[in-house]
């Protein structure tokens, strides 16, 4: 079973959504240059939702549905970024993207996520996203279905992506 679970934790990670980060790769988050606070994350979020799909059309692609599980896993990240000062998909204890989509309630076959620290706004991080190899195959995976994004201070931005096991 386990081998099976790592094997869909993504062929994302390999293949379909590269760019995955390993516990090895957990660092102390990067001093900000940029000390802009994000005052209304309900609307930076959606903001952020409105420009990946926007991608995701652009490429004859279905826009994401916004899922409540995936939303509180990506704000739950965010905090735990902010709060113990680390920049990585994978936590300390070595906790990725679909070990915390399975915490928050959401049944994944298939989760990845995108990481931003301090662009100045959401477009400079979409153009961002979009010119990382790992992070565009992310965006515009065929598979997933549903996003969750999280906000965190200094412009972090969190974005979880997943399909359903249904």
């Amino acid at each position: 079973m386990s081998i099976i679970r790592g094997l869909i934790v993504f062929a994302i990670a390999v293949g379909g959504l590269g760019g995955m980060a390993h516990a090895a790769d957990v660092r102390p988050m990067p001093k900000a240059t940029v000390t802009i606070a994000v005052e209304q994350p309900k609307e930076t979020a959606r903001a952020l939702i409105a420009a990946i799909n926007a991608q995701r059309r652009a490429h004859g692609l279905a826009k994401l549905k916004v899922n409540t599980a995936l939303t509180h896993a990506a704000q739950a990240h965010a905090d735990d970024l902010t709060r113990r000062n680390y920049f990585g998909h994978t936590s300390p204890e070595g906790l990725g993207p679909r070990e915390r989509v399975l915490q928050a309630g959401y049944q994944s076959c298939l989760a990845g996520e995108t990481l931003s620290y301090s662009w100045k706004t959401v477009e400079q991080a979409m153009a961002g996203w979009m010119t990382s190899d790992g992070h565009r195959r992310i965006v515009l995976n065929t598979q997933v279905k549903d996003i969750g994004i999280g906000i965190g201070p200094n412009n972090l931005f969190v974005a979880v992506f997943a399909k359903g096991c249904r």
